[in-house]
C-alpha cells in the first residue's frame, strides 16, 4: 500500500452532518468528564485555602498536589476546546467547519467567541517552552539595574554552578490566586461546553430519525446526557487499544490490514 494511502487514516474526514455530530460528540464527552474533575479539584483548593491562616504559608506538598491536579485538567480541557493544530479536533476548529459547511445556523455570542480566543491564547502559551520566557527573564534583570549604574553595570548570566531552586513552602496568597484562577477558568469552560451542547442539539434536530436512533423515550430529539459508571477493566482496555492504534496511525505504521491491526493492538502491548 502506498504512503499516500496510509495518510488517509491520520485524519477523520467530515463530509456529512452525521460526521460532524460524531466529531462534536467525541469532544463533548471528555470535556464533561474533565470539567467534573476540574470542578472537584477546584473545590478541594478552596477547602485547603480555608484551612490555613491567611498570614501563614502552605506546605509545598499540599500546594503542589492540588496545583498539579487542577493544571492537568486545565491542559486537557484546553486541548479539547482550543487546540489549533491541523491534525487535532477541538471545538474552536470544529466550529469553523460547522460554519463553513453551513451545518449550523446559530451564531456564537460575542462573549463565547471572545472566551474561545482567550482559551486559545492560554493554550498556545502554556503548551510550549516559549523562547520569550528567557527573553523576559533577561529583560527583567536589565531593567532592575538602578539608573545610576546603567552605564557601568553589566548583566552576565550565571553559567556555573547551575542553581536549581526547590520551593519549601508557598504564601497563602499563592493558593488564593490559584482558587481565583480556577473559578474564572471554570466559568469559561462551562460556557464553552454549553455552546457545544447547543450546537449538537441544533444539528441533531436536522438529522433523520433513523440516523439519530430515536427511541420512544426520546421522540422529541432532545439530547440526553447519561452517565454510566464502569467498574471493570473492559473500558480501560478498549481505551488503550484505541490509543495504541492511533499512535500507530500517527507514525504511519497502519495500512488497514488485519495483520497490522492485530500487531498494533496486541494484548502484550497493553
Amino acid at each position: 500500500m502506498s504512503k499516500g494511502t496510509k495518510q488517509q487514516y491520520k485524519q477523520f474526514k467530515i463530509n456529512t452532518l452525521e460526521d460532524t455530530c460524531l466529531v462534536l460528540k467525541s469532544i463533548i464527552v471528555p470535556v464533561i468528564s474533565n470539567l467534573q474533575k476540574f470542578e472537584k479539584y477546584s473545590g478541594e483548593a478552596e477547602y485547603i485555602l480555608k484551612s490555613y491562616d491567611s498570614n501563614g504559608s502552605i506546605p509545598v506538598d499540599i500546594y503542589d498536589s492540588i496545583h498539579d491536579k487542577i493544571l492537568y485538567r486545565q491542559r486537557e480541557l484546553l486541548r479539547l476546546l482550543a487546540d489549533h493544530q491541523s491534525s487535532a479536533f477541538s471545538y474552536i476548529e470544529v466550529r469553523k467547519i460547522l460554519e463553513k459547511r453551513n451545518f449550523i445556523k446559530r451564531t456564537l455570542p460575542e462573549k463565547s467567541r471572545k472566551t474561545l480566543s482567550e482559551l486559545l491564547e492560554l493554550r498556545n502559551f502554556t503548551f510550549h517552552n516559549a523562547q520569550s520566557m528567557l527573553v523576559a527573564d533577561i529583560e527583567i534583570a536589565k531593567k532592575s539595574i538602578s539608573p545610576e549604574f546603567k552605564d557601568i553595570a553589566e548583566i552576565r548570566p550565571l553559567l556555573n554552578p547551575v542553581i536549581i531552586h526547590n520551593v519549601v513552602n508557598y504564601e497563602w496568597s499563592m493558593l488564593e490566586g490559584l482558587v481565583a484562577h480556577s473559578k474564572a477558568r471554570r466559568e469559561q469552560f462551562e460556557l464553552s461546553l454549553n455552546e457545544m451542547k447547543e450546537d449538537y442539539q441544533e444539528m441533531l434536530m436536522i438529522l433523520p430519525d433513523e440516523v439519530c436512533n430515536i427511541t420512544c423515550q426520546n421522540s422529541n430529539k432532545n439530547v440526553q446526557y447519561i452517565e454510566q459508571f464502569v467498574a471493570n477493566k473492559d473500558a480501560e482496555k478498549a481505551g488503550k487499544k484505541i490509543a495504541l492504534l492511533s499512535m500507530g496511525i500517527q507514525r504511519g505504521k497502519y495500512d488497514g490490514t488485519t495483520e497490522l491491526f492485530e500487531k498494533l493492538i496486541n494484548e502484550k502491548n497493553i
